[in-house]
């Protein structure tokens, strides 16, 4: 029993894009990248340009400020007692 029917799926971007690492394992796997992944996996064509627009509207309703303004705050924090 051996793995013979294993593929890699790279969830976004395209083949021309990818790095030196996926292009060594497509030369013993298949690599199925971006939307061609998303459409084997789902059955449909336009399920990856459905997703990035979900994703972009989440992100649009997030708002992150309070987060970075406290990682901010924490890091200047731990920089300060470093170098005190």
């Amino acid at each position: 029993m051996g793995i013979d029917d294993m593929i890699v799926g790279v969830v976004y971007g395209e083949e021309l894009e990818l790095s030196s690492h996926y292009k060594r394992i497509g030369n013993n796997y298949p690599v199925i990248v971006g939307k061609n992944f998303w459409h084997r996996l789902t059955g449909k064509d336009d399920f990856y340009f459905e997703l990035i627009d979900a994703i972009g509207e989440v992100a649009l309703e997030v708002d992150a400020s309070k987060v970075v303004e406290q990682t901010i705050q924490a890091l200047a924090k731990e920089i300060e007692a470093k170098y005190n």
